[in-house]
């Protein structure tokens, strides 16, 4: 079944990301199928994405999720430390931090989540976190009421003996009604209750265990763990807490297997003797599907880079067939037409190089490539130093691959139209680039020159040059909105909406 898992991700990734230039989809469809919460989270804290459990347990969309601290956005303030502290514990071994608490939902309330921190690094560089859980929420509202119903017959089992025993029965009923193992022993160890989620956990009947030791569904090398751990707890006074500091411990079924399991013990006092229950939850299963699914993971992530790494290298070859056929001609308006050709293809591919190189492969620090782009675009024109000062004004900006292209494509042709026009002969100005995003959710790009201008017999809805009407066709494919102003120079404004891919 896994591997029939893995290789529906990597046909279905192959789809979205080849066909439909939509990368994260066909994991994000994957993640959603399963009944575990998912989230996957940043280094630096911020969420990458929310799988649909996630989404309904806590009522927040994809959009209100993205990009925010995982801590901000599930706990309140005071509790927001200890949570990154489970962060920091995840990247020492065994590279994972367990723990159960109430998570906050977009309504006001909250679920009681059983959550596990992962790590997982390359090349010994953390790439990201991945965190998984289950809401608990109705089986510790069903364990609370099992101690309410103990505590209640306590009080009245000198006085109403014929109802504790009907109370006792009723108990019974809804212990065996549930999928977790719900295990009793008296002051002694000796088991003297097993319930039908006990049976299907360790293969025993109940028969098989009542009245013997429960030691004999705990490996060998922990008896003496145990037995100090629950000496030590009969003794502190609680009424219940964690098995071991994550709540994991390990148990063994009757063929002798051992697995990996999550416990909470609780004790009452039932006519002077101790009875002591242990509600358990094995998660071998869930452990080994968090490692396979980051296994897969890491396997699209890979496929992912290779795929931009051979999309750059394929638009890298046409760039020089390009060069190829401009020493072919000596036709100046072929040769403009050839390098304008050339300036599109290098900004797409660098694009695809830059997400190659980055953690996230969907996204690109878009400020950074702007740099970059606009310094090779004044060397590929030959600008002699002195003649147009560049100017940038950018805060960091991330935008996704499909909105970060059109974006390169307009920067592109509006840097070559101000190097081929706006500067003639020997004249000498100043080049203005501002980029940066708006409360709004809206991304403000300003390109601005002090050149000779536009003339005014150009409209920008009417234009016939060819790199204008790419601006302004990219500026609707975006839904976004053009400025133009025509005093002491050019100016192109643009806000383009921010959206999710």
């Amino acid at each position: 079944m896994h591997q029939m898992l893995k290789t529906d991700l990597l046909d279905r990734f192959l789809t979205d990301s080849v066909k439909h230039k939509k990368p994260m989809e066909c994991s994000e469809a994957l993640f959603d199928t399963i009944d575990t919460l998912f989230l996957q989270v940043n280094p630096d804290g911020t969420i990458r994405y929310c799988n649909r459990v996630c989404r309904e347990a806590t009522g927040y969309s994809l959009e209100e999720t993205e990009g925010r601290m995982f801590w901000e956005v599930f706990f309140p303030p005071e509790e927001r430390e200890f949570i990154q502290n489970l962060f920091e514990e995840a990247l020492e071994p065994p590279y994972r931090s367990s723990y159960e608490h109430q998570w906050r939902c977009r309504d006001g309330g909250s679920r009681l989540i059983s959550f596990t921190i992962s790590t997982y690094f390359e090349e010994n560089t953390i790439q990201c976190y991945s965190v998984t859980g289950l809401d608990v929420t109705k089986l510790r509202r069903m364990e609370e009421e099992l101690w309410r119903y103990r505590t209640d017959l306590e009080e009245q089992i000198t006085q109403r003996s014929v109802e504790l025993l009907e109370s006792r029965t009723r108990l019974a009923g809804i212990v065996d009604s549930a999928e977790d193992a719900i295990i009793s022993v008296d002051s002694k160890q000796q088991i003297t209750l097993f319930n039908y989620g006990a049976e299907k956990t360790f293969g025993y009947l109940k028969n098989e265990v009542e009245g013997r030791h429960l030691s004999m569904l705990i490996p060998n090398r922990f008896h003496d763990t145990h037995r100090k751990h629950v000496q030590n707890f009969g003794k502190s006074g609680k009424v219940s807490k964690r098995m071991n500091d994550r709540s994991e411990i390990i148990a063994k079924k009757k063929d002798g297997t051992e697995f990996l399991a999550e416990a909470n013990i609780s004790q009452v006092t039932v006519l002077g003797e101790k009875i002591y229950t242990v509600v358990l939850r094995d998660i071998s299963e869930r452990m080994m599907f968090e490692k396979r699914l980051q296994e897969s993971l890491n396997e699209k992530e890979t496929l992912l880079r290779e795929i931009h790494h051979r999309v750059k290298n394929n638009l890298q070859v046409i760039s020089s067939l390009f060069t190829m056929q401009k020493l072919r001609t000596e036709d100046p308006d072929r040769l403009s037409l050839i390098q304008e050709s050339q300036h599109r293809i290098q900004s797409m591919a660098l694009i695809h190089e830059k997400i190659y190189q980055s953690e996230d492969l969907s996204r690109v620090r878009f400020d950074q490539y702007i740099r970059e782009l606009v310094t090779d675009i004044f060397q590929s024109y030959e600008v002699y130093p002195g003649k147009i000062e560049l100017q940038f004004q950018m805060k960091p900006v991330s935008l996704h691959v499909d909105m970060a292209i059109p974006c390169a494509l307009i920067l592109n042709e509006l840097t070559s139209n101000t190097l081929k026009y706006a500067f003639p002969d020997d004249s000498t100005g100043k080049m203005l680039i501002r980029i940066e995003e708006k409360p709004s959710k809206k991304l403000h790009l300003l390109f601005k020159d002090n050149g000779v201008g536009l003339p005014d017999s150009i409209e920008i809805k009417n234009v016939d040059s060819l790199g204008l009407r790419l601006v302004r066709v990219l500026t609707q494919q975006l839904k976004g909105k053009l400025e133009l102003e025509r005093e002491a120079g050019t100016s192109f404004s643009f806000h383009f909406p921010i959206t999710s891919p």
